[in-house]
């Protein structure tokens, strides 16, 4: 893809939305950045425009108070950072999440875009004419000017044209009717590092319009080792990245491996033990219905509790023993208000169990997450992948949560 250099500005510096730094970075990195779109910035009429601009002033307020959230440590031990749960076996160990050199570096990037905004604005764009990315309808774009605006196939129409499997369909039709209900109302709430809300009950038209992503539902080798509630129950969507709105391949010449967004999960379900070799982390945004609701599984690679099995100069093949005796102690509750952050190191095995026997309807509830990628410029890896685990017995066929589980594992490279 052809990339275009922004020119410089000096005006953005005076934006409302301009924000004070945290002390690990640097001004000089911040003011007047130089920024490399991936494709060519997008000419709009003055009709379309006036609904870009809305779009993008919501995805800014979104990324200053995620950048501020993760820098947030008044409510932790951490200095300029929240604290995040990273593996949740041998009781549950956390980190200070600015820690991390990558996501030191997407907060930098964030702070560039929004302390720069109408140079990173020549990146933006509401991407209606992607065909892979839907509108889930309904009263989120009831309730959007910008989702009415640019047309985009709905949710409907992907789970009758797109979708072969009958049971996936018809979980999926329920999961459409219900989409709105789900990200929306007064069981979704930020965590207290936030210092604002973002959710699609404060930013209606960044989450009707920003293009969602059911990324299980279609049939393919790897959805067999899927379950069908999570594949017509799951979808995602990117704000800033490189399958986003706001799509940068550099800045300041350096690469941009930040991807924000934001994921809704059905309740009553188990996302399947999985692993990809870039750095993953969620915040949740709900208030559990009971406790315990929201559930949460990791294991680095270097655990002892993994073994390998099989290894090649590619991948690494691994087993844990999910069925022995403490394996439920492995599981860790989080909400908005507990444990709210996660943090996933490459290759770091996950799994998220979300409980709906709770719930009055079921049907209507889900959880919902701020979510992000912090080196996803790194291509040599698994970029764009997410390799789901199996049965260590059976191959090919979901693992559950009783039993062996097998996962390849990539061999990073740096």
């Amino acid at each position: 893809m052809k990339k275009t250099i922004i020119g410089l500005s000096l005006l953005c510096a005076n934006s409302a939305l301009a924000a004070n730094l945290p002390d690990f970075l640097d001004q000089a990195d911040i003011d007047n950045a130089q920024f490399t779109c991936l494709g060519e910035p997008v000419a709009y009429s003055a009709a379309d425009q006036k609904y870009v601009d809305m779009l993008w002033d919501e995805t800014l307020t979104y990324l200053k108070a995620y950048a501020i959230a993760l820098t947030n440590g008044e409510n932790s031990h951490c200095l300029n950072s929240d604290e995040a749960l990273f593996d949740s076996t041998q009781g549950g160990q956390k980190m200070c999440i600015m820690d991390r050199r990558d996501m030191k570096l997407m907060v930098k990037n964030i702070y560039q875009v929004i302390n720069n905004p109408e140079q990173a604005k020549q990146c933006f764009g509401a991407r209606e004419n992607v065909n892979w990315i839907y509108n889930p309808g309904g009263e989120l774009t009831k309730n959007s000017p910008v989702a009415q605006h640019f047309k985009r196939t709905t949710f409907d129409e992907f789970f009758k044209t797109k979708v072969t499997n009958k049971e996936v369909k018809k979980i999926g039709k329920t999961f459409t009717k219900n989409f709105a209900k789900m990200v929306t109302g007064e069981e979704v709430k930020m965590p207290a590092a936030f210092p604002y809300d973002i959710s699609a009950n404060a930013l209606p038209n960044l989450w009707a319009a920003a293009g969602w992503f059911p990324m299980y539902a279609e049939e393919s080798k790897r959805n067999d080792k899927n379950f069908n509630n999570i594949r017509g129950g799951y979808a995602y969507a990117e704000i800033f990245g490189h399958w986003g709105l706001l799509r940068i391949d550099e800045i300041n010449g350096e690469k941009v491996g930040a991807e924000v967004g934001m994921t809704v999960q059905s309740v009553d379900t188990l996302y399947p033990y999985h692993n990809h070799a870039i750095s993953e982390i969620y915040y949740n945004m709900r208030v559990p219905a009971c406790a315990n609701q929201f559930k949460s599984f990791a294991v680095r690679e270097d655990s002892p509790l993994v073994h390998t099995v099989k290894e090649d100069d590619k991948m690494r093949r691994v087993q844990f023993d999910a069925a022995q005796p403490n394996g439920h102690t492995m599981w860790l509750a989080g909400s908005a208000s507990q444990d709210a952050l996660l943090y996933f190191h490459q290759n770091t095995i996950h799994a998220f169990d979300v409980d709906g026997s709770c719930e009055a309807k079921p049907e209507e509830r889900a959880i919902v997450s701020v979510w992000a990628r912090s080196n996803a410029n790194d291509k040599r890896n698994d970029y764009g992948t997410t390799l789901l685990c199996e049965s260590a017995k059976n191959p090919g066929t979901p693992a559950n949560k009783d039993e062996v589980i097998q996962c390849d594992l990539t061999k990073l490279k740096w």
